[in-house]
């Protein structure tokens, strides 16, 4: 293998020594270099993706992994799968016992000489001491030793109060070693290369390798990666960071973070506000500029920061800014800037629920009534109910025939997703980068089919039926993101395309195109079917409950087009005394 980089020429990489795709007994443990093999496809395929694109250290992590031997290789791959992969972090080495690594103890001293850990590294006294046992404490302070009572905190209380910080890492030197992992951002980077985000990590192969998911065989070129350049990489890494700053500047449990300075904040907001203000050409950057954008003015906006909440959500691009600006504008009594702001909303939305909210907002508004239908509840139902009220209803529905499912937005969005099977998997630019994605990056972006419409046949254009079950036939098993195989199942694709008309398949689909990131949730619970032509949708609301807006919006969008729906609505029994 060889790895281009910019100045020409190439690396050679060694010869990989990876294992290929296995299937994992779980009762058995993995072939020896199984996890090895793993970290290798990680790093080998980011030095032949991204290798013009890495800085020479970032490079260098990737070689210096190439190069390790087979036993340095098995350990390593074994510690990122723990805690010891973050820097702040540590491991004790007496924990490091592994069927695979025969001289554990040499491929320790290979990993520090390589500069992969730390032995015994300075680290936070708390940190080091609270690496022993309750029993071990004991045995090393004397200021713990025979206390029959309290917890292992309290001891490590007593112990960081009662003796300095060296002496404290001096005597747990004494009873056992620690490691830190010392390349923890070079990591996070290769990891963001390979899976497209921060937080997958190498158990994502153990679950395929289990036969917990199947993936569809996707394009992953030079040509469709996530960031063609290092501008690009180095603009996301500036976006990801701006983002770990919001939520530090605004976290969900005050109490779990230390008071910050009012003025140190507000210029802390001032500076995120600046570096988020420029939209970007790139589809990707722009949507997460602007998600950053909403997050910030969302805080601002809760905090009563009304007009630096005001800047956040006007120079983002994407939904609920639009919205929330409404509120805000509101709120603050701008009825002339509310009404501006619909008539943009309602002529260009951005999206159903957008353009749903613009209508009902700041003027009368009467929704037209959804169809429903009260049910009392027996006696007898009522003992039957909490163990599910659409079983009730579904049970009732068919008493007299037909079948039903349980189905909510897997029957939409699985009738979507298999005739439009090419699109979502289309090797569009950097919708894939890795191998295991259930659907692309930009699902849910609202040029999602724009960026596609050039290149794929529209299946709207011939007959659905088949389509429908020519794909589910061939892709069946395989994980898609928009439904689970498990609730859609061979069976129900079979009643569904057996007893649904064409023409009113044709309408679903065109439903959840028109609004796909607004149409994911709100369906109605249950899909019937009586016979040929005979089916119904049923939402089903227990006692006390009420319509959510995505439902109402669903139920709408189906009336419109003459989809039968209805809504199932259970009362308590009137108590009679």
């Amino acid at each position: 293998m060889y790895v281009h980089i910019a100045q020409g020429g190439a690396i050679k990489l060694p010869q990989s020594h990876h294992m290929p795709t296995v299937r994992l007994d779980p009762r058995r443990p993995p072939p020896p270099d199984y996890y090895a093999g793993n970290l290798l496809t990680v790093v080998e395929a980011v030095l032949e993706r991204y290798g013009d694109v890495l800085t020479d250290d970032e490079r260098d992590f990737g070689l210096r992994i190439t190069a390790l031997t087979s036993q340095g290789t098995r350990l390593l791959a074994r510690l990122l799968g723990r805690v010891a992969a973050r820097e702040d972090a540590v491991i004790r080495e007496d924990s490091l016992n592994y069927a695979e690594v025969a001289d554990v103890p040499g491929a320790l001293a290979e990993l520090a000489a390589r500069g992969f850990v730390e032995r015994c590294p300075p680290m936070p006294a708390g940190t080091v001491v609270g690496l022993l046992t309750r029993p071990e404490m004991q045995r090393a302070f004397r200021e713990v030793n025979g206390i029959r009572k309290g917890t292992k905190a309290d001891c490590l209380e007593r112990i960081l109060a009662a003796n300095p910080p060296v002496f404290c890492r001096w005597r747990v030197r004494r009873l056992v070693g620690w490691i830190r992992f010392t390349d923890a951002a070079f990591l996070d980077l290769y990891r963001l290369l390979f899976f497209g985000d921060r937080h997958q990590d190498l158990t994502t192969f153990v679950l395929r390798d289990l036969g917990v998911h199947r993936y569809e065989r996707v394009n992953l070129s030079r040509e469709t990666r996530q960031f063609p350049d290092r501008e690009s990489l180095r603009l996301f890494l500036d976006l990801a960071l701006a983002d770990d700053e919001i939520r530090a500047l605004f976290p969900k449990r005050v109490a779990e973070h230390e008071p910050m300075d009012e003025s140190i904040r507000q210029a802390a907001v001032a500076d995120l506000v600046k570096r988020l203000w420029e939209p970007f050409d790139n589809r990707m950057l722009e949507r997460r500029r602007s998600r950053a954008l909403n997050r910030l003015g969302r805080s601002l906006e809760r905090e009563g920061d009304f007009d630096e909440a005001l800047a956040c959500y006007g120079r983002s691009t994407v939904a609920p800014a639009r919205e929330r600006r409404m509120r805000v504008l509101h709120r603050l009594g701008d009825g002339e800037a509310v009404e501006r702001l619909r008539a943009e909303v309602l002529e260009s939305p951005w999206a159903a629920l957008e353009a749903d909210f613009a209508t009902r907002f700041a003027r009368p508004f009467r929704r037209r009534a959804a169809p429903v239908e009260d049910r009392g509840l027996t006696r007898a139902t009522t003992r039957v109910a909490p163990t599910g009220i659409e079983a009730l209803a579904l049970a009732q529905l068919t008493s007299e025939g037909g079948v039903g499912w349980h189905l909510e937005n897997h029957l939409p969005m699985a009738v979507f997703a298999l005739a439009y099977w090419s699109w979502l998997f289309a090797p569009v630019e950097g919708a894939f980068v890795n191998a295991f994605q259930t659907g692309p990056v930009d699902l849910y972006w609202p040029d999602f089919f724009a960026s596609r419409a050039a290149t794929c046949d529209d299946p709207l254009d011939g007959p659905l039926k088949p389509r429908l079950r020519e794909t589910a036939a061939a892709k069946v098993g395989i994980a898609n993101r928009l439904f689970s195989w498990r609730r859609f199942t061979p069976a129900v694709v079979e009643a569904v395309t057996d007893n649904i008309p064409e023409s009113d398949l044709r309408a679903l689909v065109g439903i959840v195109r028109e609004d796909l990131a607004g149409k994911r949730s709100g369906f109605p619970d249950l899909a019937v079917v009586y016979g040929p032509g005979r089916y119904e949708f049923v939402e089903v609301k227990g006692p006390g409950d009420q319509l959510q807006i995505h439902q109402r919006l669903w139920i709408e969008a189906l009336e419109k087009r003459g989809l039968p729906v209805r809504v199932l609505r259970y009362r308590r029994p009137v108590q009679c005394g």
